[in-house]
């Protein structure tokens, strides 16, 4: 996208220290990685803004007091330069006409498996993504104080109705919805619901789409048998279901709290079933079929196949 040195200055609210020869900038970067010849650079970091001037960019924006290395280019000096930031996104997903979503914590896992959009929660790390998509791209969040910084509006995913077929398992899902048959899907039926709101939207919105359960990064269950070592998904009785924040936790807990055998594990608390203080702990519970955690997954997949490994090679 191009854009006038001038308009910019304008809209990020910045003063101009110096005035440049070349009166519009072709693109934006934060990182030096990223740096284009007729880019506009944002940057408080001086030996940055040196390399960026170097690699030819046509207007620096900083909050700091810098030397003036390269007259030919603008320099811009802002009072924040995070907020300058987000004045710039804010004008770009207006003009690219991005659609932002709210949801709930539980729902962004989903949001991956359709390929749209997750937001960290952070401008800077959120930059290069607002900044490459395409136009009318979904972006999705659980926090609409952070969603507002780049629309004025948000849109809302409207409950669907929708029929949950009988399952043979608690971790695939059959359901009917706008007429479209969904089979099996390796999904847990709690999550029935959320799918089929994201699936309804997109296809009002005559978007294509598709579902790739393995995206989804929040939550994993991992089968076991009774030495505690995980087994091929399914094929057995007894599982642990490992979530990676507080508010999925919750949600599982709530919804799970009716299913026969299901317990609940947390380190070093009263408010669970089982407490614990490290992993290798819950080799000492027995009573459950399915046991939820708190945990990081890659940790719990270490000391578990770690302890597998071991027990293999003392034969």
């Amino acid at each position: 996208m191009i854009l006038n040195v001038s308009n910019l200055s304008e809209l990020i609210n910045s003063t101009i220290i110096n005035e440049g020869n070349i009166l519009s900038v072709t693109g934006f970067a934060i990182n030096i990685k990223n740096i284009k010849q007729g880019f506009a650079f944002f940057s408080n970091d001086e030996e940055n803004i040196k390399e960026a001037v170097q690699n030819g960019v046509f207007a620096i924006i900083t909050e700091c007091d810098i030397k003036i290395i390269d007259k030919e280019i603008y320099y811009l000096k802002v009072q924040n330069l995070e907020q300058a930031v987000q004045r710039l996104l804010y004008f770009l997903c207006e003009e690219k006409e991005h659609i932002f979503i709210r949801l709930e914590k539980y729902e962004l896992g989903l949001c991956k498996a359709f390929n749209l959009n997750v937001l960290n929660g952070n401008i800077y790390l959120d930059f290069e993504n607002i900044i490459k998509a395409k136009n009318g791209s979904i972006f999705c969040f659980d926090d609409k104080n952070y969603l507002f910084k780049f629309c004025v509006k948000l849109q809302n995913l409207k409950d669907v109705n929708f029929t949950l077929l009988s399952h043979s398992s608690l971790f695939f899902t059959t359901l009917i919805c706008n007429d479209l048959y969904f089979k099996n899907l390796n999904l847990p039926f709690i999550y029935a619901k959320s799918f089929a709101k994201i699936m309804n939207f997109l296809n009002e919105k005559k978007m294509d789409f598709s579902f790739n359960v393995s995206k989804i990064d929040d939550f994993k269950i991992y089968f076991i048998d009774e030495n505690y070592q995980i087994l091929q998904f399914g094929s057995s009785q007894k599982a642990f279901i490992v979530v990676n924040d507080e508010q999925i936790f919750k949600f599982w807990q709530e919804n799970f709290k009716k299913i026969r055998g299901f317990k609940c594990a947390l380190k070093n608390s009263l408010f669970c079933d089982f407490s614990y203080e490290k992993l290798e702990d819950l080799r000492k519970f027995k009573d459950f079929k399915y046991c939820l955690l708190l945990e990081d997954l890659a940790g719990f997949e270490l000391e578990f196949k770690t302890q597998k490994n071991q027990i293999k090679s003392l034969f």
